[in-house]
């Protein structure tokens, strides 16, 4: 048994909003890394693979129904799907229902983007190879003895049995099998791994949304006041938000996002590399093999540091977010109540037909293809559990938010050209301004008050290394690699661990920083000189191991991503 903490994530239809004993509350969903044994994990990819087939045969019969002039329902789709033999749908029965509802519902989605007037619409025509497994609500898994949990592929077939997942909710909470409702098993292609998507009922921590039914909270937007959050949405920088504080003046949020563009460049350098080596390679080979592994293994690394990376972007968007509420709510007088509005510029579809377009560079259109807005955006509603709407952001980075003139900008500083304002702002923050007017004047550019405050704070996505830790590093890499023979280089992410050991690594001849050189760092904070091998060599010795004297109370640099 292990306790982890889960992935937050949007799923459509998985989100709700309830009153509980006068509580509210709504469905989250948690993704737990599970594993299993040889033959559980046989029959687990042999009944997803069945619950694929089962899909294929539903769509051929629904669209045989429509070729006959008949327009089957939802119970309709139900009805056919357990109507099959055994030996068609090996799974459970609540696994096969859940097909055919899944099916109805994107018989209807495609209906209503129909409707909307949406083009390149196509109802559901492709045949799946895979499918993951859902387990519907109290029926088709339970736990025994709060250590074994028991997936269940229909009478008379060996159940799945693995260790009982535990996770922690948003507040730290343990959630305990019985809140838990629809579960799925998934299987991760490019980790090569299980994954149990696990839905549950939790407080609901979400802002008070402008835009949800009011009668529920008796009050009018006349009666609220209405904090509007802009977010401008870029590559470099992939938040950028902005809103008017209580005093009057405008506070802004820069998220950086050098991580996240690392980490893509990393992964398409690596990928292009293997697949030139595959390339030279006869498929089925050992070698072919070998490269297609280490593909995996490298799209596999890539993905987990983007899935981290936009948690700790939405994670520092929905707290800035939170606390611009929290700061109108402590000015607002009695009965008043503030609701949220947030409103993103509107760049949805920019990232299609890069290449027949040829608006830009091969490595411009790469990055476009590559950008994670939607989902950055989705995260953002899910933790604050507030829409995001979209307005035209056309010349809203290229605008004077003071004097609405205008130019082209090159680099990340904007300078008015107009002499009399001659304003100078971050680029984003400049957009992030001009978005933030144009929603709240219905969409039109509005000059902000030349005595306006603009505060720009600018934030990394993850914490990292000041130049004293990366000094003090390279230091003790450098003394480990002559301590001897056998005495490999280690990780950058072991150097938070170094802290544990006591002196009897100083038998190995390892040495580490002297005492004095000493830096207590926080995140974001540059470390005082005097650290490294520079101090080791003023000093005239070198401690040997880490007295745990002299680094009581050393605080390090959290773990890297993965």
């Amino acid at each position: 048994m292990y306790v982890s903490t889960p992935f937050w994530c949007t799923e459509v239809g998985r989100v709700g909003h309830r009153a509980v004993g006068g509580t509210r509350t709504r469905v989250l969903t948690a993704v737990v890394s599970v594993w299993l044994g040889r033959a559980d994990h046989a029959r687990a990819h042999a009944a997803c693979h069945a619950s694929a087939l089962l899909w294929n045969r539903t769509v051929a019969w629904v669209r045989g129904e429509w070729r006959a002039g008949r327009s089957p329902g939802r119970e309709d789709i139900r009805r056919f799907v357990t109507s099959l033999p055994a030996d068609v749908r090996p799974v459970h029965a609540h696994t096969a229902q859940a097909v055919a509802y899944d099916l109805a519902d994107a018989i209807d989605l495609a209906r209503a983007n129909k409707a909307q007037g949406i083009k390149g619409v196509r109802f559901p025509w492709r045949e799946k190879r895979y499918r993951p497994l859902v387990f519907t609500s109290r029926f088709g898994w339970k736990v025994k003895d709060s250590e074994r949990l028991v997936l269940s592929l229909g009478r008379s077939r060996e159940r799945l049995v693995l260790p009982t997942p535990q996770f922690t909710d948003r507040q730290g909470r343990l959630v305990t099998p019985d809140h838990w409702g629809e579960m799925k098993l998934c299987w991760d292609v490019a980790a090569r791994c299980w994954a149990l998507h696990i839905s549950y009922r939790s407080t609901d921590d979400s802002l008070p949304d402008a835009s949800a039914n009011r009668s529920e909270g008796g009050y009018s937007l006349s009666e609220a006041r209405l904090v509007t959050i802009a977010v401008d949405e870029g590559i470099i920088n992939p938040m950028t938000l902005a809103t008017v504080a209580p005093d009057g003046g405008y506070e802004v949020l820069v998220i950086n996002g050098r991580r996240g563009r690392a980490a893509k460049q990393a992964r398409n350098k690596a990928v292009a590399q293997l697949q030139a080596k595959m390339s030279r390679c006869r498929p089925g080979s050992r070698r072919h093999r070998r490269l297609g592994e280490a593909n995996r293994k490298v799209r596999a690394r890539a993905k987990r540091r983007l899935r981290d990376f936009n948690h700790q972007v939405t994670a520092k968007a929905n707290r800035f977010v939170r606390e611009q509420l929290a700061a109108h709510e402590d000015t607002v007088s009695g009965g008043e109540r503030v609701v949220v509005r947030m409103v993103a510029g509107d760049v949805r579809g920019i990232e299609k037909n890069t290449e027949k377009r040829r608006r830009a560079s091969r490595s411009t259109r790469q990055q476009l293809s590559q950008w994670e807005r939607g989902v950055q955006e989705r995260q953002l509603a899910y933790k604050t559990g507030v829409p995001v709407e979209h307005i035209s952001e056309a010349n809203s980075s290229q605008t004077c938010p003071f004097c609405l003139g205008r130019r082209k900008v090159r680099g990340r500083a904007y300078v008015c050209v107009n002499k009399d304002c001659a304003r100078v702002l971050h680029r984003d923050a400049v957009g992030g301004v001009n978005i933030h007017t144009l929603a709240v004047n219905d969409g039109a550019f509005a000059s902000v008050a030349p005595d306006t405050d603009v505060r720009v704070k600018y934030l990394r996505a993850q914490p990292g290394w000041s130049p004293g830790q990366r000094e003090r590093h390279g230091f003790h890499q450098r003394v480990r690699a002559c301590a001897g023979e056998g005495r490999r280089r280690e990780a950058r992410s072991s150097a938070r661990n170094r802290a544990a050991r006591s002196d009897d690594t100083s038998a190995t001849g390892v040495a580490a920083a002297p005492a004095r050189s000493r830096v207590i760092v926080d995140s974001g904070t540059a470390a005082p000189s005097g650290t490294g091998r520079a101090s080791a060599r003023a000093s005239g010795k070198v401690v040997e191991g880490r007295n745990p004297e002299f680094f009581a109370g050393e605080v390090h640099t959290p773990k890297l991503s993965p």
